[in-house]
């Protein structure tokens, strides 16, 4: 035991840094990292779960509740519900806030866990393990457990342990995480296709259609997973398909429906375009949102690697050239929905990226098992990052709830 902590005191430590700062940033908001939140849609269908339905017994005004058929059900795809049925069978009000921490906390030693796999030095993996959960969007997510935050949260995580099952080779836990990650956000397919894509082109040396069926037979966890999200759909809503947002009001009144090419150009204005404010006080304010690379500086970071690294070699390394593709088409669908979210810091939904965005930095010139070496600027993109994402927790809660 004592070799142990011997051996991981630096992350053993950082971890408490992340749960003191927790704690500092509950105390400042008024909220407590044992709490739960009224905006927990998941804690209300778990309970209704174990009460044999799958609508909730009445409307909640405050929540994005889908009506169909006279009957209130949750409109959000349902993995994060099925993680906490344990807690509600053991608590009367669960401690989601502590559960979401753990989540965050998790990815954090994920990320943490593969740089050091490929023997990066503790500064290097606690930097960027730190650069991609409290630097991002995400530490204003994992301070509350509401619906949209929790699944957001969960989404990143199974997607980052995609990601490291994607560098440890294993093809079926890629796929399973993936699919997994659908019952969170709907648009991680668009990364299971990536990963299929990817295998398909790396078996060169087979026939075309051996590569297919060898590729095939690790995605069959992932099909048996989507099978049981269609019957929850079909139960709910006779559609495999519908989770739940087409019968919101506010999209039934849309005039152009929940997704159109309408919201495009717009929405992307506003991800690229909206920002922060100094005012004539010399106050800071922000737009909701605002420019997602701004919020989440990584992003800033992965752009000057890849750049740095297209000179430096004169080529485009096959991955990250379809990692950039897939980003492209996330970001895209994400700007063809109605709405970019409403309360948040930053531009929440461009979280989904971050996983992907590490890999291509893990994946520089086409090696994913050497160490990584940040230099200033790269450093001063996390340290502002850690600073902006503290700042925008405190105005997002304190002054804007």
């Amino acid at each position: 035991m004592k070799d142990f902590f011997k051996r991981n005191s630096n992350i053993i430590i950082t971890i408490i840094f992340i749960f003191l700062l927790f704690i500092f940033l509950d105390d400042i908001i008024d909220k407590s990292i044992i709490g739960n939140t009224s905006y927990n849609s998941y804690e209300l269908q778990a309970r209704a779960w174990l009460n044999g339905k799958t609508y909730l017994d009445q409307n909640y005004q405050h929540l994005e509740l889908a009506i169909y058929n006279g009957k209130y059900f949750v409109s959000f795809p349902p993995l994060p519900s099925v993680v906490l049925l344990p807690f509600a069978l053991i608590f009367k009000s669960i401690p989601a806030n502590f559960i979401i921490f753990i989540i965050f906390v998790t990815e954090f030693v994920v990320i943490y866990k593969i740089l050091k796999r490929y023997k990066n030095n503790d500064f290097i993996a606690i930097m960027l393990a730190l650069g991609f959960t409290v630097g991002t969007n995400l530490l204003s997510l994992s301070i509350d457990s509401g619906v949209w935050f929790l699944a957001q949260v969960l989404n990143n995580l199974l997607c980052i342990l995609a990601v490291d099952a994607f560098l440890r080779d294993k093809k079926t836990l890629v796929y399973l995480f993936l699919a997994l990650a659908v019952g969170c956000r709907p648009f991680s397919a668009i990364y299971m296709v990536m990963f299929f894509i990817y295998y398909i082109r790396r078996d060169k040396d087979k026939k075309i259609f051996k590569r297919i069926i060898d590729n095939i037979k690790p995605v069959i966890p992932a099909i048996i997973v989507a099978i049981i999200y269609m019957a929850y759909n079909y139960i709910r809503f006779d559609n495999p398909l519908e989770f739940g947002h087409n019968y919101l009001p506010e999209f039934i009144n849309a005039k152009y429906g929940q997704f159109s090419i309408h919201y495009l150009l717009p929405n992307l204005k506003i991800l690229l375009f909206n920002q922060i404010h100094v005012w004539k006080d010399l106050k800071l304010g922000y737009d909701i949102p605002f420019n997602f690379i701004i919020a989440n500086p990584v992003i800033i970071l992965y752009t000057y690697r890849s750049i740095k690294n297209i000179i430096k070699t004169k080529t485009i390394n096959i991955l990250r050239a379809m990692i950039f593709i897939s980003i492209f088409i996330n970001i895209i669908a994400i700007c063809m929905h109605r709405t970019l979210g409403a309360w948040q810091f930053g531009a929440r939904y461009t979280c989904d990226i971050l996983p992907f965005i590490f890999l291509a930095i893990i994946n520089y010139k086409g090696n994913k098992n050497k160490p990584i070496k940040l230099d200033k600027f790269e450093i001063s993109c996390i340290i502002f990052g850690i600073m902006l994402n503290i700042f925008g927790v405190i105005i997002m809660y304190k002054y804007l709830y």
